[in-house]
C-alpha cells in the first residue's frame, strides 16, 4: 500500500523580513485549550532564535494575563527561521506573531 500525499493547492505568499541586525519579535499565545503546551513550543523556538535569556518573563501566569512576549533577534536569518518554525501555529490560530510591528498572517497569494 502506498501513502497518498496531499499538497496545498494554493501557493502561500512569503513574508519579507527587512535586512538588518536588530529585529523585534512579539508573540501572543491565543490557544485557549492547551495554553501551557503552546507556550512550551514557542519558548523553545524563542530560545533557538535569540538565546535562553530571551525567555525572561515568558511564564504561564503572564500568558494567562494576556501578556505579549517581546524579544530581540540579532540576525535576519534567525528571524526568518523563527517565522518558518512557528508558521503552523500562526496558521492554526494558536499564536499571533509580529516582526518589527508587522503581523505574520496566513495569506494566500492571488493568481495574476
Amino acid at each position: 500500500m502506498g501513502k497518498i500525499l496531499k499538497f496545498p493547492g494554493k501557493p502561500i505568499r512569503p513574508m519579507s523580513v527587512r535586512k538588518g541586525r536588530a529585529h523585534c519579535i512579539s508573540v501572543e499565545i491565543l490557544d485557549v485549550l492547551r495554553t501551557r503546551r503552546t507556550r512550551w513550543i514557542v519558548q523553545f523556538e524563542v530560545q533557538e532564535a535569540a538565546g535562553f535569556d530571551a525567555n525572561g518573563g515568558f511564564t504561564d501566569e503572564a500568558v494567562a494575563n494576556g501578556y505579549r512576549h517581546r524579544f530581540y533577534v540579532t540576525s535576519t536569518r534567525a528571524t526568518r527561521q523563527f517565522v518558518a518554525e512557528t508558521y503552523e501555529l500562526v496558521a492554526s490560530g494558536k499564536i499571533a506573531v509580529w516582526v518589527d510591528g508587522v503581523r505574520v498572517r496566513e495569506s494566500v497569494a492571488r493568481a495574476v
